[in-house]
């Protein structure tokens, strides 16, 4: 039976993109970070890859010009972002599959360990009304640069995938995950419908072991594994 709940990862599977580091380059183009940001983004991101990621120090990183900001000036922000660096990279393949899955009636949300502000105009461009991202703590309508909740990276993104199955009366067996990396692995495990998206080569043995799909959105659209 076809999955009722698709949940799809952000970046680099349904964009060309990490948002966590083109965040920084916009920011550092307008003249709202120090020039340094994009080569520090990028070392965090290399940090993330090797699973090496220090998350305080990330998050003091990451969020530093959310502080004091409130939510009006930061959607807006968010969506010059998304048009200026975003947009651009959305991945035909993943359009179409999210399209498929919103003409079958499915439930469709984005699962993302990037905090919801940047993710909401990804969702809005691919037609996604649900976002499960990292979300963020605000005290009297201002951000304060620290998280609300736990971050949606590895077991935190089980953990959302829990909640919008609870949300929309399915099983994990009854939905489909689309993710890119081996920090995926949690919620691809759990699902019905594992779906590993150009996978990194960690994920990618895993997914050969355990006879998951294998999409090839971002090279030749060539699917293994059926």
């Amino acid at each position: 039976m076809a999955p009722r709940l698709y949940m799809f990862d952000m970046d680099h599977t349904l964009i060309d993109n990490d948002c966590d580091v083109s965040w920084k380059h916009f920011l550092a183009r307008h003249g709202l970070a120090p020039a340094s940001a994009p080569a520090d983004g990028d070392r965090f991101f290399e940090q993330y890859k090797r699973g090496e990621l220090d998350l305080d120090r990330f998050f003091e990183f990451q969020f530093k010009e959310f502080i004091g900001r409130t939510e009006e000036e930061m959607r807006k922000l968010a969506e010059q972002h998304f048009e200026e660096m975003v947009r651009p990279k959305m991945v035909p393949q993943a359009v179409e599959c999210v399209q498929s899955a919103l003409n079958r009636g499915a439930e469709v949300a984005i699962v993302s360990s990037t905090n919801s502000t940047l993710a909401r105009p990804v969702a809005a461009a691919f037609g996604i009304a649900t976002v499960a991202g990292t979300e963020l703590e605000m005290i009297d309508g201002r951000y304060t640069g620290r998280l609300a909740g736990a971050y949606g990276l590895g077991e935190g993104k089980l953990i959302s995938a829990r909640s919008l199955a609870k949300k929309f009366n399915v099983t994990l067996d009854d939905a489909a995950y689309y993710g890119d990396s081996i920090n995926d692995r949690y919620i691809l495990t759990a699902v019905g419908h594992a779906n590993a998206v150009d996978p990194d080569p960690e994920l990618e043995k895993l997914a050969l072991a355990n006879r998951w799909h294998i999409l090839r959105w971002r090279t030749a659209g060539k699917q293994t594994n059926d």
